[in-house]
């Protein structure tokens, strides 16, 4: 009976250790959900976006490039720094022209409606992860009701977002 109850214990703390396993927050491994074209500055990307845990990941070296960034890779960490433009005047005995820089006060209400769009635009982020993960769930498992409910609550949720939008940006 002792090494029955033994067996027992040691079965469930291998479950256990799993199961942690299995928690860890790397996204090696997972299923990719869906796949989006990406367009920068109108440029079509080659490589798309994807959606993994109703997140969306996009190639980081193309969209770097494309819009003007230094892409540079150390170790586990990728920087997107400004290009500089020093090289090409180290080959001329020409210093570049500085002039006055001028100083734009910004408009206090263009501020303040850009912040209520940054804060709408974040909800839309937030909205598009929930459909995707729930049209996920949904392909997963057809006939749930309660799934089709909340799908169309966050397709509803997302369409007075735009409106939100909208509205602001007419302002």
């Amino acid at each position: 009976m002792k090494k029955i109850a033994a067996g027992l214990v040691a079965g469930a703390l291998l479950l256990a250790g799993t199961q942690v396993l299995g928690a860890s927050s790397s996204l090696v491994g997972k299923a990719i959900q869906a796949e989006f074209t990406v367009n920068v500055y109108g440029k079509k990307l080659a490589d798309p976006a994807i959606v993994i845990d109703g997140k969306s990941y996009a190639p980081v070296r193309a969209i770097g490039e494309i819009a003007g960034f230094k892409v540079s890779v150390d170790g586990k960490t990728i920087s997107l720094d400004e290009k500089t433009e020093s090289a090409s005047f180290a080959s001329s005995d020409r210093s570049p022209a500085v002039g006055p820089v001028p100083v734009v006060t910004p408009d206090p209400a263009v501020s303040i409606t850009k912040s209520r769009i940054e804060v709408i635009d974040s909800k839309i982020d937030d909205a598009v992860d929930r459909i995707l993960t729930a049209s996920s769930q949904l392909k997963a498992n057809p006939d749930n009701a309660e799934l089709k409910l909340k799908l169309n609550q966050y397709k509803a949720e997302y369409a007075d977002l735009l409106k939100q939008k909208d509205a602001e940006l007419q302002k």
